[in-house]
C-alpha cells in the first residue's frame, strides 16, 4: 500500500524538463511515481505522448529506480498533428512549421533520444491497437482520451489489465472542461478505485483497489449516461476531490450543460460558476476559464461523437431538468430586474 507522496517533497525532482504541455507539478508526479512507487512487476504505459515530455519523466524515473531493471515505457501516440493547437505549439516551442495532419514523430524521437533505450513506441491510431493479453499494467498515464471512443478504448483495452491493490492511473485531462466525461466515468467506477492525489496541475491519480467486472467496464466505455446522471456524477466527484478541484469541475459541469443543451445554457451556467468561484489567481482555473470563453456546443459534440447528429437525444429526465432550469433562470432574472433579493437555494 502506498501512503507517502514523494512528489510533494519540497526537493522532489521532475526527472526531465523536455518541451511539452505538462506542468511542473505533473512532471514531478510522473517521475516520482516511476522512481519510488513503481515495483517493476507490471508495465508502465503512456497513452498520449505528444512530443515526449511525459515519456521522458516516466523513463527518467524507471532509469533511477533499481527495482525497474529491464523495464521500459510503452508509449502510444498517432504522432499526427490533427488539431490546430498542436501545430501552433510545435511552431512556437520547437521552431518547426508543420501542416495540419502532418507527422511530428521526428520531433518526438529527438526529444526523447536520451531515453531511447527505455521507450517502446507504439505509433498509430489507438482505436486500432491492442495491449498484450494477460500482461499486467502497473502505471497507466492517460492523455489520449480526447473523444468518447478513445475513452472507451482506454477502459476496455488498458484499464482491464490493471492489478488490484497496486496499479496506478493518472488522468492528465481530468480537470479540463472538454473532458467532463472522465470524472463521470471515474465516479461510475469509484467502488473500485481510491484517489491518491486529487490534483497536480490538470492531473488526478487513482489506485485500483478491487477488480472491475468486465461488464461494468463495458457499460462505462459505451458512455450512455443521461445528462442528469452525468451531473450527479460530477457533483459527487466535486465532493471527493475537494478544493480547488471542485471549482475546476464546475467548469466541466458547464461544458456538460452546454454540450447537451446549447451555447445559451452554457453561458448561463458559466456565469453562475464564476460567481461561485474563489480561484482568481489559480492557473488551472484561469486556463480552463479561457477555454470556456471560446465554447461552441457544435464543436464539442463533433469532437466527442464524431458529428453533432450522433449525440444521443435528451431523455425525459433531461427535458425535465431543462424546464426547471429555465424556470429558475426566469425567476432569477425577474427578481434581479425588480431589485428584490434572490431567495436562498
Amino acid at each position: 500500500m502506498m501512503n507517502a507522496k514523494p512528489w510533494l517533497d519540497p526537493n522532489a525532482k521532475a526527472g526531465s524538463y523536455a518541451l511539452g504541455m505538462l506542468g511542473l507539478e505533473e512532471r514531478k508526479l510522473l517521475y516520482q511515481l516511476a522512481r519510488y512507487t513503481y515495483t517493476g512487476e507490471g508495465a508502465v504505459v503512456e497513452l498520449g505522448a505528444f512530443c515526449g515530455a511525459s515519456t521522458c519523466c516516466l523513463a527518467a524515473g524507471i532509469k533511477d529506480n533499481p527495482r525497474a531493471a529491464g523495464r521500459h515505457v510503452d508509449s502510444y501516440d498517432c504522432f499526427i498533428a490533427n488539431e490546430l493547437y498542436l501545430v501552433d505549439f510545435i511552431r512556437k516551442h520547437f521552431g518547426e512549421t508543420i501542416d495540419i495532419r502532418q507527422s511530428f514523430a521526428s520531433i518526438f524521437r529527438r526529444a526523447t533520444a536520451e531515453f531511447a533505450d527505455l521507450i517502446e513506441v507504439h505509433a498509430g491510431d489507438l482505436l486500432e491497437q491492442s495491449w498484450p493479453s494477460g500482461m499486467p499494467i502497473e502505471i497507466l498515464f492517460v492523455d489520449v482520451a480526447k473523444t468518447l471512443a478513445l475513452s472507451g478504448k482506454v477502459l476496455t483495452e488498458f484499464v482491464a489489465h490493471l492489478t488490484p491493490g497496486r496499479s496506478i492511473v493518472i488522468h492528465q485531462d481530468f480537470y479540463h472542461p472538454t473532458a467532463f466525461y472522465l470524472p463521470v466515468v471515474m465516479d461510475f467506477l469509484m467502488d473500485h478505485f481510491s484517489i491518491i492525489e486529487a490534483g497536480r496541475d490538470w492531473s488526478v491519480v487513482f489506485r485500483l483497489e478491487t477488480a472491475i467486472p468486465r461488464e461494468k467496464l463495458q457499460i462505462a466505455s459505451l458512455y450512455k449516461f443521461s445528462f442528469v446522471q452525468q451531473q450527479a456524477a460530477l457533483r459527487r466527484m466535486m465532493r471527493r476531490v475537494g478544493m480547488p478541484g471542485s471549482d475546476y469541475l464546475r467548469l466541466s459541469e458547464c461544458a456538460a450543460i452546454g454540450t447537451h443543451f446549447g451555447d445559451q445554457q452554457f453561458r448561463a451556467a458559466l456565469a453562475s460558476a464564476i460567481r461561485s468561484a474563489t480561484l482568481d489567481t489559480d492557473q488551472v482555473w484561469s486556463e480552463g476559464l479561457s477555454w470556456c470563453r471560446d465554447f461552441k456546443a457544435s464543436r464539442i459534440r463533433t469532437r466527442l461523437y464524431g458529428a453533432p447528429s450522433l449525440m444521443p437525444p435528451p431523455t425525459t429526465a433531461d427535458k425535465a431538468y431543462m424546464m426547471v432550469s429555465a424556470l429558475r433562470s426566469a425567476i432569477a432574472a425577474r427578481m434581479a430586474s425588480s431589485g428584490k433579493p434572490r431567495p436562498i437555494g
